[in-house]
């Protein structure tokens, strides 16, 4: 991974935040956030905020493990002008499928240029 993921104390909600800047973001194209999550994490909520990424842009973020399943974080949210919230999840445990990587998928008709702030909240249950 190219940041530090908490794995320490069981039930701490912990907080990781990634930025990335896209630079024309194909439609459908993607682009990811992280990588390998690790087995034992319950993603609980998640924070996003992104500029304006052009005309008919709009992104999802999506949780998936090493077999290519997919489970949505973040539904499409159309990003034509400045997008921020905050958006409480049902919790989403990463386990028996293995670690998993945190996927933007645009999926708008146009091009995606700018950058998105994705705060994904978790904390570490174990496994």
């Amino acid at each position: 991974m190219k940041n530090v993921f908490y794995k320490g104390a069981q039930g701490n909600l912990s907080l990781h935040v990634m930025t990335i800047s896209l630079a024309a973001l194909a439609a459908s194209g993607t682009q990811a956030l992280e990588t390998e999550l690790p087995i034992g994490t319950e993603v609980v909520g998640v924070r996003y905020n992104a500029e304006a990424l052009g005309a008919s842009t709009a992104y999802k973020v999506d949780l998936v493990d090493k077999s290519g399943g997919s489970r949505a974080i973040l539904a499409a949210i159309t990003s034509t002008s400045v997008t921020a919230g905050i958006k409480p999840l049902a919790p989403v445990y990463i386990g028996d499928e293995g670690v998993s990587d945190l996927i933007l998928t645009n999926t708008g008709a146009s091009a995606a240029t700018g950058e998105v702030t994705i705060a994904l909240e978790y904390r570490f249950k174990g496994y």
